[in-house]
């Protein structure tokens, strides 16, 4: 039994003589196996199994890498169990040689215990267990992975690839200081580099990206994974003995950057808020804009549309100086006709409109990166890919080349949007028609979790504090956040849809916690009815998700809006105009129009224009009291309203306001020279006449 164990092995691995896996891969049994827990701050405790390893004469502790736990949960690795190191580092830890198991082979799950191997005798003398003089040669680098919170002195021979900026904080210590950098070496392993305070004026001007550093001695801390997305369980913090050394001659071994690429196709049946690592070709890319973040600060941001052999594109916005360094270069190859390449490290995925993926603070953009996959896209671009059909999991994106997947109201039920296994994406031209302003806002929790607040619902205990039961924590004061309860009409029917706080913010105007003490504090009920009539009955463009809910076992389609835009008559009217000629293109021979067949010929582009030639009102004298149209205009859920009268679309075209047929309504003279707001819709009343310059006279609305 004892010829199975490779004999000496466990005094070569003592005395330094074997100390990797590329020296000798020994088969050894377990004898001792032993769960510890390691505890990390405000975290559950992290597991990890110690055990002793036997050659079948003298035995050595080790532990096993967290990706082996499973084997052992299993009862594959057991006390008897037979290995094959196939990938493990040896490594002095507190005056003992420890083995880090990487990776191994399992020989046999459980075997009598072999020989009589004695306890393990540390030796005499030790590598790497005192300081490191400018005379002496560089210290044996270990790899990444082998890295623990029980060893010593240590020494990792990396590459930076990210470098955070430097962010000054207050704690209940005072003042302070801290940024982080990213770390990867020759076997692939990565890792985050923390520094604080007094700390950073040692190493922060030191650490350039793309440089090749040797360090020594830090504190491993357990990851906070809500900040630290790298795959490693461990950080480190560098202290006043830590050493930074650079290499002046590079390391070919070592890569610059160390990614785990996903299909953009992949990424539409990724969960919101996972990173992930992407590249494609950047088909299109918008100007910098800047928007206004709560707290008063300007951010800077760009979007991008990028594209993949999966078929699919999504929309990628970058945030802060991504816009100017990375954004500014992939303009440039852009607007030259040459579309890069660019591989994003560490982007969050987040759904809104779609699937989309954004820049934080740890992301990497790298613009025509040397690797194998930026080679295999850019030929197929340059075969196919240019040219090959795409979709966007992003459905509208915000910067050139928007595609917009416009309905009306009545096509959420006609079509069973919403039905299936994913949510469906549309846009509509429709009129707040009704507004629930009981309830228009919720208590949401102000705490920050990442980089975002908790936002969840919470309670008053009633003594001046609010819980949150998510975060299991109470706060002085809360948050209040939208969720507006709407009646969407266009003139083919009206529906219900839910805002909450960034499409409650557009509608309204103003934030729900100013609106809330507009209301319950100030008691302002005048000013309060203003500012929701002027919400409702103006005409907006809705970015709506359709989706169907299960609730107490009932299944309803529900509408979200998650984006609201005030209907800009002209370029609306411009995007009809395309519509309408685009359709007349394909369409060779006249051919009469079915109001049901498809979104153009019942009305989806005519933006709330009935068939009658009129359109409603952007607002209405009505009392305070109501923010509702008359109950004898409304129509069910998905009723439909408009005419069945057909118009030829191919050969003349006539105008429904004039008859002409040397134009279309859209740009009707009579029609563009009147002022906003002079025609009600036909969902009104009947179709009214046209007086004798073209022009239509303003509708009369009963009273309310």
């Amino acid at each position: 039994m004892a010829g199975k164990l490779t004999a000496g092995a466990i005094g070569k691995m003592l005395s330094g003589e074997v100390s990797t896996d590329k020296e000798m891969m020994p088969i050894l049994q377990v004898t001792e196996l032993k769960l510890i827990q390691q505890p990390r701050k405000n975290q559950d405790s992290m597991e990890r199994y110690k055990l002793s390893l036997s050659d079948g004469i003298q035995s050595q502790e080790g532990i096993l890498n967290t990706t082996l736990n499973l084997l052992v949960k299993q009862g594959k690795i057991q006390v008897g169990s037979v290995l094959r190191l196939t990938r493990f580092f040896s490594n002095n830890v507190q005056f003992r040689r420890i083995a880090i198991v990487l990776e191994l082979e399992i020989i046999a799950e459980q075997c009598d215990i072999i020989g009589n191997p004695l306890p393990a005798q540390p030796p005499s003398m030790y590598a790497n267990t005192g300081p490191v003089s400018r005379n002496e040669a560089p210290p044996t680098a270990v790899p990444i992975a082998a890295l623990n919170p029980y060893q010593g002195r240590w020494t990792i021979k990396v590459r930076v690839t990210s470098k955070g900026e430097l962010r000054r904080f207050n704690g209940a210590r005072g003042e302070g200081k801290v940024f982080s950098f990213d770390l990867v070496d020759a076997d692939g392993g990565e890792i985050r580099v923390t520094c604080f305070n007094d700390v950073v004026d040692r190493f922060f001007d030191v650490i350039v990206v793309g440089n090749v550093y040797l360090i020594t001695k830090g504190n491993l801390k357990p990851a906070r994974k809500e900040y630290n997305h790298l795959p490693n369980d461990y950080e480190i913090h560098l202290d006043n003995a830590s050493t930074i050394q650079q290499c002046y001659e590079d390391d070919a071994t070592i890569p610059r950057n160390q990614f785990h690429f996903k299909d953009i196709g992949a990424i539409e049946s990724m969960e919101s808020n996972s990173i992930i690592d992407v590249i494609g070709i950047v088909s299109s890319i918008s100007p910098t804009g800047s928007i206004m973040r709560k707290n008063g600060t300007e951010a800077q941001k760009r979007a991008l549309q990028l594209k993949d052999m999966s078929g699919r594109s999504v929309e990628v916005t970058m945030w802060g100086n991504f816009c100017n360094a990375e954004g500014e270069r992939l303009q440039s190859l852009c607007d030259s006709g040459l579309f890069p390449v660019l591989a994003v490290k560490a982007g969050r995925i987040s759904e809104f409109n779609g699937k989309q993926v954004s820049t934080i603070g740890s992301s990497q953009l790298v613009v025509e990166p040397d690797l194998p996959e930026a080679r295999e896209l850019r030929a197929w671009y340059e075969r196919e890919g240019r040219n090959a059909p795409c979709i966007s999991i992003s459905r509208e994106f915000s910067g050139a080349g928007r595609q917009e997947v416009r309905k009306v109201i009545t096509q959420i039920k006609d079509e069973n949007l919403g039905t299936s296994e994913k949510p469906d994406w549309i846009t509509v031209s429709a009129t707040i028609s009704f507004m629930k302003v009981e309830n228009f806002c919720y208590t949401a929790c102000p705490i920050i979790n990442g980089d975002r607040p908790c936002s969840k619902k919470v309670t008053n205990n009633g003594d001046g504090t609010w819980r949150c039961e998510k975060c299991d924590k109470c706060v002085d004061e809360c948050d209040y956040k939208y969720i507006l309860q709407l009646q969407l009409q266009d003139h083919t029917g009206v529906t219900w849809a839910t805002a909450f706080q960034e499409a409650g913010e557009e509608i309204m105007g103003i934030p729900a916690k100013d609106l809330y003490y507009m209301k319950n504090e100030d008691r302002d009920e005048e000013k309060f009815e203003d500012i929701v009539r002027k919400a409702a009955f103006t005409k907006y463009i809705f970015k709506l998700k359709v989706k169907e809910e299960t609730f107490s076992d009932e299944s309803r389609v529900k509408a979200t809006v998650v984006k609201a835009e005030r209907l800009d008559y002209s370029s609306d009217t411009r995007s009809l105009l395309e519509a309408m000629n685009k359709l007349r293109t394909e369409d060779a021979n006249p051919v009469t129009t079915n109001p049901e067949s498809s979104n153009y010929r019942s009305g989806a582009f005519i933006s709330g224009i009935g068939t009658s030639g009129t359109r409603e009102t952007s607002s209405l004298d009505v009392p305070r009291s109501e923010f509702g149209l008359p109950a004898a205009n409304q129509v069910n859920q998905f009723g439909n309203q408009h005419s069945n009268e057909s118009r030829p679309l191919g050969g003349a075209t006539l105008c429904d306001a004039c008859g002409s047929n040397a134009h279309v309504f859209a740009n009707c003279p009579s029609f563009l020279s009147e002022p906003q707001g002079q025609h009600t819709s036909s969902v009104y009343g009947n179709t009214t006449g046209r007086n004798a310059g073209g022009s239509m006279p303003r509708q009369h609305v009963g009273s309310y």
